[in-house]
């Protein structure tokens, strides 16, 4: 649960910037990495645990990664329009934190 929670924290911005074929890459990546690791996702029914299988663990991360979406993207947009105005805020590599993403997604093999 805690590894969980972390790679949807870690992945919110990037999920902002992405589109929506992508967005479900990354969600499927993130059960993947989880279920990888040992994890599971689970449902109580008549007091016992069975696993929900990928598909609803994958609608289930897509909705965590949406959570705060709003506040993201408006913090990524500021961002963005400061690097444009000043240029100081610029990466190691001199492109903005959303073209970073947008890089990494389209690099990325899910």
């Amino acid at each position: 649960n805690v590894t969980y929670r972390k790679l949807v924290f870690l992945n919110k911005e990037l999920y902002a910037t992405s589109s929506k074929f992508d967005k479900l890459k990354i969600s499927k990546a993130i059960v993947r990495a989880v279920r990888e690791k040992g994890g599971h996702f689970l449902e109580m029914k008549d007091k016992l645990y069975f696993d929900i299988g990928d598909k609803r663990a994958w609608d289930k991360t897509s909705q965590a990664l949406r959570e705060g979406q709003t506040e993201i993207r408006k913090r990524l947009e500021q961002e963005e329009a400061r690097w444009k105005e000043s240029k100081s805020s610029l990466q190691s590599d001199g492109s903005s934190k959303v073209a970073q993403y947008k890089q990494i997604i389209s690099d990325h093999r899910f």
